[in-house]
């Protein structure tokens, strides 16, 4: 038996934009930190209401959210293994990234 399906444009759009998206993180395209790390998956995976709040009580001085990447990777994932559900920085970008393009596709 053939089975066609109709109005599959809009799925294919999504997948398209999400695959885009893909290459971009890969690429290490820069994002805006509080919309990578959404309210929703910090409240979710974390003990924070936002990146921003993540950062601020942080033990360093984060005047920049870039400066994160100054932090030794050590410390940085023992603070993210005390305070989210995630082990590692790497494990929690990583989760960010699935989750938004997860996202970008189903909605």
């Amino acid at each position: 038996m053939d089975l066609q399906v109709a109005g599959l444009e809009d799925l294919h759009n999504r997948v398209g934009t999400a695959l885009d998206r893909i290459g971009e993180l890969q690429a290490g395209t820069r994002v805006q930190s509080d919309a990578f790390f959404s309210h929703p998956f910090m409240e979710d995976h974390t003990e924070f209401e936002s990146f921003t709040a993540f950062c601020e009580q942080s033990p360093w001085v984060l005047d920049n959210r870039s400066d994160i990447q100054n932090v030794p990777r050590e410390q940085l994932n023992d603070y993210v293994a005390a305070t989210t559900d995630f082990e590692s920085w790497e494990g929690m970008k990583t989760q960010a990234a699935e989750e938004e393009i997860i996202d970008q596709i189903i909605s």
